[in-house]
């Protein structure tokens, strides 16, 4: 089920109902909670809750002997236990055949011939998401940051709560969990500040991510016949899709949590009005920054020994960030290069940095956002070849011709314009210091082009993939 949909414009109204007319009694609330949360991820294929179902009762069940033996060997033969099943699964679901193809690739490079059967599956939407969300549940267990729980309803809603299930944000147990074992009471404001950021989040997608894609379909489907500036602007509109989309996703999913009375973590923090590249990766898909921060850069030591081999965990990290999004060789190389483009910042002097960019930081914004768009355009290749046009293009291409799709330049000034003055805000709509009549004419003036451009060619949310 997907949140620019009218199945969820009908789906959220009821769960709000019900869930709120069962405040009185938690369990019963939970129950329905994680029904609803079934329902929604099981819109896709029925049979995709079979492996969330796995990943929840495993990972339930080996924390309880983490959190309550006391020789570390066994509580770290737990972990590694979990740990193996979930991303042993989520392996065989996303990477099989990635890693069986570039093996052969390898041998045949060597002389030898193999040929081994490939997996023809569908790869369950989220599961990447979910996947790290448990693995990050048993770690704290481990660590003593959080308790091993015994009440199965509300960690298999932890595991499953519909809003962030897909696409995030991920979410730490012992922020979550308190909330969903603790009585909810419904707040208006904080349900009218969902009503916003639900609205706001629609707009990214519905009127700024759909259109660019659009744009995108037609400007890279052939980059060979393609002049080098429809190339450049490609990559403009790409970086403001991804953006549009996933931040979009963001705001519909936490906006939703607030109408249940639950807050999430912040995914993103206009990451387009950074100042370098180190803040832009502090202020983009935060979560899972995050994730890697606490699971796989601090273990590696950080940046406690050394410049060098702090080098070497950032390099560790992004390969793994690249990985993490798709198997393929593209999304490696994406992550590869963002992690080359940060080791500067590692021999240079940290600068103190307002919370918010000023007009006189706008050549560092544009020029973060410009190397945010060239690495960008990496991980929109749909493969290797696909990019070796795309450069081909640029280097050899057509300078002299305008770029094909300038009109998607009309969407995109005011949306960088709504954003900037936005940028002090946790989203732009949450508080607008304007009469009560004009804000009302914006809220009615964007729900009503939402509804028009949704009747046209939808698209799937890109991070639905991962």
């Amino acid at each position: 089920m997907q949140f620019d949909t009218y199945i969820y414009a009908l789906f959220l109204p009821v769960v709000f109902l019900i869930y709120w007319w069962l405040r009185k009694r938690l369990t019963w609330q939970n129950a329905f909670l994680l029904a609803a949360s079934y329902v929604f991820y099981g819109w896709w294929d029925w049979r995709f809750l079979g492996l969330i179902l796995i990943t929840t009762l495993t990972t339930f069940f080996t924390a309880l002997p983490i959190g309550g033996n006391s020789r570390r060997a066994v509580r770290r033969g737990f972990v590694a236990a979990n740990v193996v099943v979930n991303l042993g699964i989520l392996a065989t679901f996303k990477y099989f055949n990635f890693f069986a193809d570039a093996l052969r690739d390898l041998l045949g490079a060597l002389g030898l011939h193999a040929d081994w059967p490939t997996l023809n599956i569908l790869l369950p939407v989220g599961i990447s998401f979910y996947t790290f969300q448990a693995i990050s549940y048993t770690i704290d267990v481990y660590r003593g940051k959080t308790k091993a729980t015994r009440q199965l309803l509300p960690f298999m809603t932890y595991i499953a709560f519909f809003p962030q299930l897909v696409a995030g944000p991920i979410e730490r147990a012992d922020h979550l969990m308190p909330q969903l074992t603790s009585p909810r009471r419904f707040d208006y404001g904080q349900a009218v500040t969902g009503m916003r950021q639900i609205l706001w989040g629609l707009a990214k997608k519905v009127l700024i991510a759909n259109t660019m894609g659009n744009y995108l379909d037609t400007m890279l489907y052939n980059p060979l016949a393609m002049n080098a500036w429809t190339i450049v602007l490609a990559a403009i509109l790409f970086a403001i899709q991804i953006y549009a989309d996933f931040s979009g996703y963001s705001d519909i999913a936490i906006g939703s949590a607030r109408l249940l009375g639950i807050e999430l973590v912040a995914n993103f923090r206009y990451p387009y009005f950074s100042r370098s590249m180190r803040e832009f990766w502090q202020r983009w898909h935060i979560s899972l920054m995050s994730w890697f921060r606490e699971y796989v850069y601090i273990p590696l030591g950080g940046s406690r020994r050394g410049k060098w081999r702090t080098c070497l965990n950032i390099m560790v990290v992004f390969a793994l960030s690249g990985l993490w999004h798709g198997a393929d060789a593209t999304f490696v190389i994406w992550g590869t290069v963002n992690g080359l483009m940060l080791l500067p910042s590692v021999f240079m002097s940290r600068r103190e940095t307002t919370a918010h960019a000023s007009w006189r930081d706008l050549p560092r914004c544009l020029g973060v956002f410009a190397l945010a768009a060239i690495m960008f355009l990496i991980f929109r290749a749909n493969n290797l070849d696909h990019l070796g046009q795309m450069c081909h293009t640029l280097v050899y291409g057509n300078w002299a011709a305008l770029p094909m799709g300038l009109s998607a330049m009309l969407y995109i000034a005011p949306f960088v314009v709504v954003e900037w003055l936005g940028r002090k805000q946790e989203f732009p709509l949450k508080h607008l210091p304007l009469p009560t009549a004009v804000r009302w004419l914006i809220y009615w003036g964007l729900s009503l082009a939402i509804l028009f451009s949704s009747t046209h060619d939808t698209q799937q949310f890109i991070y639905f993939q991962f």
